[in-house]
């Protein structure tokens, strides 16, 4: 029966090893494709204020409403994430490195 029970537990064990294996690879996709949207987000935001520069009280009023709109949903996102992230990896928390925020300087 222990040769048994042996059997189950390196199986199981393998699995294990293998789906971490997985996560991680999915972890690493996740963040190069997060990067590339962050990055087509700044040069769309750098447009639009562009624009936004030759337009109106109202319409600069209305893209500030807008873009508030667009902070309070990233910071729920990267809230989530933090909380998945803690979850995936025991005393990880919410604490961030910035290694998967992508640095701009103009």
């Amino acid at each position: 029966m222990s040769e048994f029970q042996t059997r189950i537990q390196e199986a199981f064990q393998q699995a294990q090893a293998r789906a971490t294996t997985r996560a991680r690879e999915f972890e690493q996709e996740a963040r190069k494709v997060l990067e590339n949207l962050g990055d087509r987000a700044q040069a769309e935001l750098k447009v639009v204020l562009q624009s936004a520069a030759k337009g109106s009280s109202a319409q600069l009023t209305a893209l500030g409403v807008e873009l508030e709109k667009l902070g309070k949903k990233l910071q729920e996102v990267a809230a989530k994430a933090a909380q998945s992230n803690g979850a995936a990896r025991p005393g990880a928390g919410a604490k961030s490195d910035g290694a998967g925020a992508p640095t701009h300087q103009n």
